[in-house]
């Protein structure tokens, strides 16, 4: 591999595209060190400006400071010549001297305090250097801008200030004078001249070290400093605020501090180009380094390319053979078992049901025998297109070997779901197969087995399904079956069952739940339908198709089925002798219990010892056990008795319209298995349609059970269903929750018209 490199690198030349990315990264982080640096010098020069605007700040705050403090003198002369017009009508020349000399001695700066009688200066201190000003009259002085301020501070009582001007005395100095009013009438002024540079020398003004160049400037005349600055594009104006006028400082930045920023940019320039050199070169290294290495990994990739899709083709081909059948092309017995173990495992996961159905084809070999193995291969993989076009989402189809079948539906919702797909695949096998010009027709027993009612694992699910298959072959063929426990090949835990059953008659360990039946269009409840419930001790509640069967193969269900007749009556006599209304309660028999011969007597006996009258007892029977001619007796005895007799399931089984018309019954119940497909399967609702006009025509009352959603009631309630029982009114409820219900039904009655 070295030498492979080494010849690499000798024949390597550096690609375009690594000079132009070099050049980008060049371009780009230039950029950024020129907006880098860029922004730092604005940032030193923003710095350097608000350090000057602070120090002018504080420079016009200390003048202002300053020259107000002195301008508080003229305020006490004036106070002081009114003090002594007040007490003595005249100033004393001694007097005055006395105040001025305190002040001037005290204050620096002050050239002269003077009082002007008149408008003449007739009072000035000190007199030495002043004495030109004695006699001088402000009114008809020659310059004008004294006459004018003259004027002016006649006619107020405020302060005004004159200057900066040349003073009579000499210098450049500024004026500050007040009028003197004696009531009404103007008596003059009170005068006091600065000096301009003792002013600037106390503000601190001419201390060159404060990092800014300044000039001043006063009503026009420039104080200090250069004039050029109040023009400089970088100057900083502040003004100071007199109570006559204002002054103006204009600053700019040390020259010295401004020229100190380029040479700090230019050694930052030069750290970051050699950084960025520094920086190119090791791009440059690492991408000619990884640009050799890519052309020779390249050159390897692309042979361990072409060997993988060799391999990914095989082991397709490999896993296509191992997960399928190769006759039908649908999944295996091994995909099948891996699929089942993960489905059963994500239904633990989410508490989700799994049901499966496990098929095995009736006569198949009659077909292998009779057209030989090619015909047999072809009758299976048609048989695997017909289940496949019934695949819905959640649902896999498996040949598990020979002539069986498995589909694993996911998320069941219940049984009657699982049922419906029982019966459509059932429907696939009545179209023939055709072969050789002949049509040949081929049934399929089924075996259904749910997870986890019927099982806990997946070897267990399998053996129950295959269990209820076999039931279905040995009733006759072509037709489903459910896994019971009758069928658990289990002995000791059936034996445990009937043992618990036998006990559980003794021990009264059955109950009583009661479901409202209720007239479709009104809502009002109108009727009762009694379900029976185990309440095993050690296993918890046991649900009915648990042991119902065991039951009806052990005969206990006759006893069971006289109790549960006599805890209707008793819990009827209960509510009516509480003062409820009565009301009519559906209990269904079995097999067994309708096969006795003093049925009609038994019945009887149970509801004379509860003194409950037969139009409140409903009896429901099974289609199959209705159609028997030797049935009919026991039927026509207890409907002369005074009981209703109904079809439960109706549409279930083969019924024959031909018995219907013949049979003493009152009412029939529509299966839960059609009101499911309401607004679901077209065929459904037709169904559910034509046995509500014959029903009709044959004057029997219709009840449609399992309506759970409000599409199914309007459906019925549309089609003039008499009565409807389901989720969506009332669940199955122990008679203590019953009471109530009863209650509100005698109030409702009790205000009704009389």
């Amino acid at each position: 591999m070295l030498r492979a490199f080494s010849k690499t690198a000798r024949s390597y030349t550096v690609p375009i595209n690594i000079w132009i990315i070099l050049v980008c990264v060049a371009l780009v982080l230039g950029s950024l060190i020129g907006f880098f640096t860029n922004a730092f010098r604005d940032r030193l020069t923003e710095e350097i400006h608000r350090d000057a605007t602070y120090e002018l700040a504080a420079n016009a705050s200390a003048l202002a400071t300053t020259i107000n403090s002195k301008l508080l003198l003229t305020n006490g002369l004036k106070a002081f010549v009114i003090n002594e017009l007040s007490h003595t009508q005249n100033i004393s020349h001694s007097r005055f001297n006395t105040f001025a000399a305190a002040f001037i001695d005290r204050i620096p700066g002050v050239r002269n305090v003077s009082i002007y009688p008149r408008g003449i200066a007739e009072y000035v201190y000190p007199m030495e250097g002043n004495d030109n000003v004695i006699g001088m009259n402000v009114f008809t002085h020659s310059q004008a801008n004294v006459r004018e301020n003259a004027e002016k501070t006649k006619g107020t009582d405020d302060m005004t200030i004159l200057g900066p001007l040349q003073l009579t005395q000499g210098g450049l100095g500024i004026l500050s004078r007040q009028s003197i009013f004696v009531g009404d009438r103007f008596w003059g002024f009170v005068s006091v001249v600065l000096d301009i540079s003792p002013i600037l020398e106390e503000a601190d003004l001419k201390n060159g070290d404060k990092g800014i160049d300044f000039s001043v400037r006063a009503n026009g005349h420039v104080l200090m400093g250069d004039p050029e600055l109040f023009n400089s594009p970088m100057m900083l104006l502040k003004k100071v605020n007199l109570s006559d006028g204002q002054w103006e400082i204009a600053a700019v930045p040390n020259r010295s501090r401004l020229e100190s920023i380029p040479p700090k940019i230019r050694l930052i320039h030069a750290i970051c180009a050699g950084s960025l050199l520094l920086f190119m070169y090791f791009i440059y290294i690492q991408l000619t380094q990884k640009a050799k290495l890519r052309q020779l990994v390249d050159e390897r990739t692309r042979n361990l390319e072409i060997t993988n899709r060799r391999l990914e083709a095989t082991f397709d081909e490999l896993t296509t053979t191992a997960y399928h059948d190769a006759v039908t092309g649908l999944y295996n017995r091994s995909y099948f078992n891996e699929h089942l173990a993960r489905s059963i495992t994500e239904c633990q996961n989410a508490g989700d049901k799994l049901a499966l159905l496990y098929l095995d084809l009736d006569h198949f070999k009659m077909i292998n025998d009779s057209l030989g193995h090619i015909y047999g291969d072809m009758l299976l993989k048609e048989i695997g297109r017909r289940l496949t076009g019934t695949i819905k989402p959640g649902m896999v189809i498996s040949r598990i070997g020979g002539d069986e079948f498995a589909i694993l539906v996911s998320q069941v919702e219940d049984a009657a779901q699982v049922k419906q797909l029982a019966v459509d695949i059932r429907e696939l096998f009545q179209k023939p197969f055709v072969f050789k010009e002949s049509e040949y027709f081929v049934t399929t027993s089924i075996g259904i087995a749910l997870y986890p009612d019927h099982a806990h694992s997946d070897s267990s699910l399998v053996r129950n399904a295959d269990l209820a298959m076999y039931r279905a072959k040995e009733e006759g063929k072509n037709q489903y079956r459910f896994f019971d426990v009758t069928l658990n090949p289990n002995a000791e835990d059936t034996m445990e069952l009937k043992n618990s059953l036998r006990r559980a008659l003794k021990n009264d360990e059955f109950t009583v739940h009661y479901q409202p039946q209720v007239e479709a269009h009104s809502g009002r409840v109108i009727g009762l339908e009694a379900l029976i419930r185990w309440e095993h001790p050690v296993r918890g509640t046991i649900p009915p198709n648990s042991f119902i069967p065991i039951a009806e193969e052990t005969g206990l269900i006759v006893p069971i089925g006289e109790k549960m007749l006599q805890m209707v009556c008793a819990q009827s006599l209960a509510w009516q002798q509480a003062g409820l209304p009565p009301i009519r309660i559906a209990v269904n028999l079995s097999a067994r219990q309708f096969a006795q011969k003093d049925l009609a007597d038994r019945i009887s006996r149970i509801l004379e010892q509860y003194e409950i009258d037969p139009r409140y007892i409903e009896l429901e029977i099974t289609e199959n056990m209705a159609m028997k001619d030797d049935m009919q007796d026991s039927l026509h005895a207890l409907r002369d008795k005074g009981f209703t007799i109904s079809i439960d399931d109706f549409g279930t089984q083969y019924s024959s319209l031909n018995y219907l018309k013949r049979l003493p019954i009152d009412k029939i119940k529509i299966d839960r298995s059609f009101v499911s497909g309401i607004a679901r399967d077209r065929k459904d609702e037709a169904i559910i349609v034509a046995m509500l006009l014959i029903a009709r025509r044959l004057n029997l009352t219709v009840i449609a059970e399992g309506v759970e959603t409000q599409e199914q009631l309007a459906f019925l309630q549309e089609n003039n269903c008499h009565e409807v029982q389901g989720f969506i009114f009332h669940k199955p409820k122990p008679a203590v929750k019953i009471e109530p219900l009863l209650a509100q039904i005698a109030a409702d009655e009790s205000d009704g018209p009389t």
